[in-house]
């Protein structure tokens, strides 16, 4: 049996069901986040601290994270040795999405096109796995 390589952090119901679909849970470990987007980068900054290493960027993709309800992370499995890059930028990511928001709250709208950010931030987690040849 193949060792799990990677932690899966997201709120996205799309991301969990298409791990689960396609039984990912053998290479991925899947942390759920009850939240929104700054809730899952607080939760990648603290990994990040205990010597996880970031495997996507927290603020992958055009739409602000103040814009989007949804957020899809991978960082390694194994805790290493720290790596302060990784800490660098799941530290901005995290204060530069606080920031957004204080200064323009995610908007009401946003409601409305749940779906498509749901789906927009599983497609980014499909071109990490297209990028490991995993895709499906």
């Amino acid at each position: 049996m193949e060792e799990i390589e990677m932690i899966v952090i997201t709120n996205n119901p799309k991301v969990k069901e298409y791990i689960q679909k396609y039984q990912l849970n053998k290479r991925f470990s899947l942390l759920w986040v009850d939240g929104f987007t700054e809730d899952v980068l607080e939760k990648v900054r603290d990994l990040c601290h205990f010597g996880h290493k970031l495997l996507t960027h927290p603020l992958t993709g055009s739409i602000k994270p103040n814009q989007t309800p949804y957020k899809t992370v991978v960082v390694d499995h194994l805790e290493q040795e720290i790596d302060f890059n990784s800490i660098l930028i799941a530290e901005n990511s995290y204060f530069k999405t606080l920031e957004l928001l204080t200064k323009r709250p995610r908007p009401k709208e946003t409601e409305l096109f749940l779906d498509d950010f749901a789906v927009i931030d599983l497609d980014f987690f499909k071109s990490f796995l297209t990028s490991l040849g995993l895709i499906i």
